[in-house]
């Protein structure tokens, strides 16, 4: 594959593929396969994509801050990560197919990597957590080529510190770029330095390394499949429920999607056209 320095620099050219708004988020349609297929097709037309991972936290940080709302909305993949959001889609008339969940999306990718040559550059915080993720992956796909880790200092990465770390990236030009600074941290960043980072794709998946050196534990597959897999989380994180402030979640998200349906369906019945008696 070429390098970067000679290709066109193509950001968020196309954004009319079908997408569901859920409260003001505009929610890619689609599937994991799909999905995969489709960044790999941007990765060798040369174009500079990055992708967002929805849940229900993301949804209401955004119904507050305009500009967090436009960094989802204007991700090339702003893919639904929880089960509530492909849930709301049906109450909202409008489904999104399937759940593409950040852990998921980042183990399928890292085997295309590993079998296509891919080069990786890992970017998360905490305690060296990106050199352990390294290790991890490495570990897991031998032929994976991981040409950067780094583990940024805690609070936002600005000025000098993020001069760094751009020139890191450019001087390894990686295919894909993992991010997981934490919502709304990660996302904000990803899109402030979307036309400096020199990356074929960019994927801001959170705390999915946290699964890959053993920090946490995925659920079961049925409860992932029910929607319980957040309630796994807190069973192994009971803080979570006011980190995440998800004791809001009634009034902030289930309520505004049922109220929002209810709109829709009376907008769309009141223009319809009268029936010829």
């Amino acid at each position: 594959m070429p390098s970067l320095e000679t290709m066109p620099l193509v950001v968020n050219s196309n954004h009319h593929e079908d997408r569901t708004d859920i409260l003001g988020v505009r929610v890619r349609r689609t599937n994991l396969a799909q999905t995969l297929d489709d960044v790999e097709a941007c990765m060798r037309r040369g174009e500079r994509r990055y992708a967002v991972f929805i849940n229900v936290y993301n949804v209401i940080e955004s119904r507050g801050d305009a500009q967090y709302r436009q960094t989802l909305n204007e991700a090339d993949f702003p893919m639904p990560d929880g089960i509530p959001l492909v849930w709301a889609s049906r109450v909202l008339g409008r489904p999104v197919g399937a759940r593409v969940c950040g852990p998921d999306f980042l183990v399928e990718m890292n085997k295309r990597a590993a079998e296509k040559g891919y080069t990786v550059f890992i970017m998360c915080g905490g305690d060296k957590k990106a050199e352990r993720t390294a290790a991890a992956f490495q570990a897991m796909h031998p032929n994976i080529k991981i040409v950067g880790a780094w583990t940024p200092p805690m609070g936002p990465i600005e000025g000098e510190l993020n001069e760094y770390i751009l020139s890191e990236i450019a001087r390894v030009q990686p295919d894909i770029l993992w991010v997981g600074l934490g919502a709304p941290l990660q996302e904000r960043w990803v899109w402030t330095n979307r036309r400096r980072i020199e990356a074929r794709f960019t994927g801001a998946v959170g705390g999915a390394f946290d699964y890959h050196i053993g920090m946490r534990k995925r659920a079961p597959r049925w409860m992932q499949r029910w929607g319980l897999e957040f309630w796994y989380r807190v069973s192994q994180d009971p803080s979570l429920i006011w980190k995440k402030r998800h004791y809001a979640d009634l009034h902030k998200f289930v309520l505004p999607v049922l109220w929002q349906a209810t709109r829709e369906r009376f907008r769309s019945k009141s223009a319809a056209p009268a029936l010829d008696k």
